[in-house]
């Protein structure tokens, strides 16, 4: 008997590591397997990693998860990716790098955002891509590259991002998700193609950049590939999925117009849901395809699990090898009073995105005495994403119909203090699932459609397990005082940036 093919092979890659699962139809995971890389930081506000070792540890990971005790490679029907966005990788004539992957975090194209600002491509090309003109974006990366590499540029045969270069030699094809193309810069995420105006502005041509596809469009798994003789059948298809950020929308069960997903990892996002896609009139939120009929709204904080984490190792002196330093964080964080005794701490370490786009603003202790330690520190910290976060939901309220509940998913979200702090400062209910699973979920879920095991954007079955928090009237008018001090701090520094 031919065994069905309800099982999806999911795979998110990351910032520090690729995570592969098998999922069936109703959302729970047969077996799992992570592999970890790193980061090189050459300069300031560069962040690079390299692209060989992502796509080897990417293939050990899906190969180690396929190996594993009921893991069941012949019923295996999907293969589908979520991925970090932003990122961007020259390929030589041979399809061998000619650059690290310049990585989402990575600030160095901020003169070249500026320049394009300054000419007007803001208003342009915004209304039509959805992207902020920042150096986040891949648009700003190449103009940098062009205008610092131009022999390398010249070189390029073809620009790509992580995910592209990992899935080609499974596909046999150089293509993109819509997903991953609309945070681009260079997508016009209504027609869902690259935009002439965009690609002109950096000289690149249409065929030096992979083929837009749909995130659900199959793909026979190419012959030779590194998953062939791992037990998989014949018939499986490779979904390309989409980007990590908006596949979390899906993940999190925030896929209904309205829905809001809260992500916090080594970076966060604020996204709600929309049928149609929009843009704000202030150019402070992006807007990206989530699937064939849905776009995400929102915006992304750079400076959170990362953040985070500097300071439990550099600051409290936590030793990565020895425990966990979000573990030891909180624990200091938790004894400390919601408002952390007036301090504040803006934890801009990395160049700053939303709620500002303002790369001017640094990392900042504001109001530190005698009084405080690095338990203090720790909660202001956490504070201050909270605030951001809020800051993004308001804007998001002013474009679109939002609910009032937050769906909260990422690896800081399992903070024993994160979800009510959350819930008291935004002033609404916070769900956290028992599964804290976003992206990846959410292309288990679009590989689960693309085989046509489920009609909509969720697992059958049962509903999700999770506990809500309410806001606490006590704590939250505490709260939005320090919240609109933390607003007037930031502005006032914004005035004074050098």
């Amino acid at each position: 008997m031919v065994p069905a093919l309800d099982l999806v092979l999911a795979v998110d890659i990351g910032t520090s590591s690729v995570r592969a699962m098998l999922f069936d139809a109703a959302g729970e995971v047969a077996a799992r397997s992570q592999r970890s890389y790193s980061t090189v930081r050459p300069a300031p506000y560069q962040e690079e990693q390299d692209p060989d070792v992502i796509r080897d540890e990417t293939y050990r990971a899906m190969v180690d998860c396929l190996a594993q005790p009921g893991a069941a490679p012949a019923r295996v029907g999907a293969i589908c990716f979520s991925s970090q966005l932003y990122g961007i990788i020259a390929l030589d004539a041979a399809d061998r790098p000619l650059t690290r992957n310049i990585m989402w975090s990575d600030g160095r194209a901020e003169p070249q955002a500026e320049a394009m600002k300054a000419a007007g491509l803001q208003q342009r090309l915004y209304p039509v891509t959805g992207c902020p003109m920042n150096s986040i974006y891949p648009i700003a990366k190449l103009a940098w590259l062009r205008e610092t590499s131009p022999e390398v540029f010249r070189q390029a045969r073809r620009f790509v991002s992580i995910k592209d270069y990992i899935a080609a030699p499974l596909i046999g094809d150089w293509a993109v998700d819509h997903s991953m193309a609309s945070a681009t810069g260079l997508f016009d995420i209504h027609r869902r193609r690259w935009h002439p105006e965009a690609l002109a502005a950096v000289d690149v041509a249409e065929n030096r950049l992979p083929r837009p596809v749909s995130g659900v469009e199959g793909f026979p798994l190419a012959t030779g590939s590194p998953l062939a003789g791992r037990g998989l059948c014949d018939r499986v298809q490779v979904f390309l999925g989409g980007g990590d950020g908006p596949l979390a929308n899906l993940g999190s069960g925030a896929a209904a117009p309205g829905a809001v997903n809260v992500d916090l990892g080594t970076s966060g996002a604020a996204r709600c849901t929309v049928a149609s896609p929009m843009v704000d009139a202030a150019g402070s939120l992006w807007c990206y395809c989530l699937n064939e009929d849905l776009w995400t709204l929102g915006g992304i904080l750079t400076n959170v699990g990362n953040a985070y984490q500097w300071l439990g190792t550099n600051v409290v002196g936590v030793a990565d090898s020895a425990c966990d330093v979000y573990a030891v964080m909180n624990r200091l964080a938790a004894d400390i009073a919601p408002g952390a005794g007036g301090l504040f701490f803006l934890p801009y370490l990395r160049k700053v995105r939303s709620p500002y786009w303002d790369g001017r603003l640094k990392g900042v202790v504001y109001g530190l005495t005698a009084d405080h330690n690095v338990g203090h520190m720790a909660r202001a910290m956490l504070e201050s994403i909270a605030f951001d976060l809020r800051s993004i939901i308001a804007l998001m309220r002013r474009e679109s119909a939002v609910a009032d509940r937050v769906v909260l998913t990422g690896g800081l979200a399992r903070s024993p203090i994160l979800p009510q702090l959350l819930a008291d400062v935004l002033g609404e209910e916070v769900f956290a699932p028992d599964n804290a699973e976003g992206s990846i979920a959410g292309a288990a879920i679009l590989g689960l459609r693309g085989l046509g095991v489920i009609d909509g954007v969720d697992f059958v079955g049962k509903a999700r397990p999770g506990r809500s928090f309410a806001p606490q009237p006590s704590t939250r008018e505490g709260y939005d005082n320090a919240y609109h001090g933390y607003v007037r701090l930031v502005e006032a520094l914004r005035q004074i940036a050098l």
